[in-house]
């Protein structure tokens, strides 16, 4: 009579069958995917940052350059304020020479036909 006696396994059949992972496997799965995302972003922060480190010292190079070329400007413009006020000076000066030049040549013809007319 052993044969109808229920067996300890008979509970076994008795639960639905499921065709899913356990809940603990489900767990890692899912902390598996967090932190192959969070590696992914990671990757692409650390790749951001260093283009954008890159872009800053592009920047920096262009702002040094800037100030370099408008300190260069300021340079030349006011050389060129410089030779603007001495070639006014130089203008004035031949003007200057010029009329005493003509004055000059004028008491010479005088003299010249004071002489002449004394032989």
């Amino acid at each position: 009579m052993r044969f109808f006696r229920r067996s300890r396994t008979r509970s076994l059949t008795a639960a639905p069958l499921e065709l899913a992972a356990p809940r603990r496997h489900r767990r890692v799965l899912v902390l598996g995917c967090v932190l192959l995302l969070i590696a992914a972003l990671a990757g692409v922060g650390s790749q951001y940052l260093q283009a954008h480190r890159e872009v800053m010292r592009r920047v920096g190079e262009l702002e040094h350059e800037n100030t370099r070329l408008r300190e260069d400007a300021d340079r030349a413009k006011l050389a060129m304020e410089v030779e603007k006020a001495t070639r006014s000076q130089l203008e004035k000066q031949i003007a200057e020479l010029n009329d005493q030049l003509d004055r000059i040549k004028g008491e010479l013809g005088f003299f010249k036909s004071q002489g002449s007319g004394r032989r």
